[in-house]
């Protein structure tokens, strides 16, 4: 069974309990072994601006995703009375070209290149070049790819916070001291 299928079949047990699932966006912070991971291999193999590095995605730091677990867990009112699924990451999206210069601008990742390549030929280095990210993880990383979360912050009375960018800060020793790894 795949990962999206056990997750799948994980979450219909907890829907059919009238329950509530939050899916989690990409999680960066302490603890991280696959996003930033992913973004080090993929820029090793593409390394350029990833079609002008607009695509945005749904990311969340780990310590503001277990405030809003913890929000639903203790909660009274309608975070108590929650039922169905919540996206639960920072509402608003973060742009790729971003996140890759706050990664490097904390000495996480390598500075990028000023190179800007289309989508086509950033997709024939990355099958070029060996490494683990499959073409569909690069797409998840680098083109659009986010959710609205912001139903699950207002159901659980607290604030989503400053974002993801802005908590890269107190990880980034946490993510140099492991150095770019494969996750596993």
């Amino acid at each position: 069974m795949s990962p999206a299928s056990s997750r799948l079949a994980g979450e219909a047990s907890v829907l059919d309990a009238g329950g509530l699932v939050l899916r989690a966006g990409l999680v960066l912070g302490r603890g991280d072994r696959w996003v930033v991971p992913a973004l080090a291999d993929a820029f090793r193999r593409v390394p350029a601006q990833w079609d002008g590095g607009a695509g945005s995605g749904s990311f969340v730091d780990v310590d503001d995703l277990a405030r809003l677990v913890v929000a639903f867990a203790l909660g009274d009112g309608s975070a108590a009375a929650a039922k169905g699924v919540l996206h639960a990451h920072h509402p608003e999206p973060v742009r790729n070209r971003h996140l890759m210069d706050a990664l490097a601008g904390h000495g996480v990742l390598p500075e990028r290149p000023a190179a800007d390549w289309p989508w086509d030929r950033c997709l024939e280095a990355l099958d070029r070049a060996p490494g683990w990210v499959s073409e569909r993880q690069f797409t998840l990383l680098a083109r659009d790819h986010w959710y609205r979360a912001d139903a699950a912050w207002r159901l659980a009375g607290i604030e989503p916070g400053p974002g993801p960018l802005d908590r890269l800060g107190p990880a980034a020793p946490w993510y140099r001291e492991r150095g770019v790894f494969p996750p596993g």
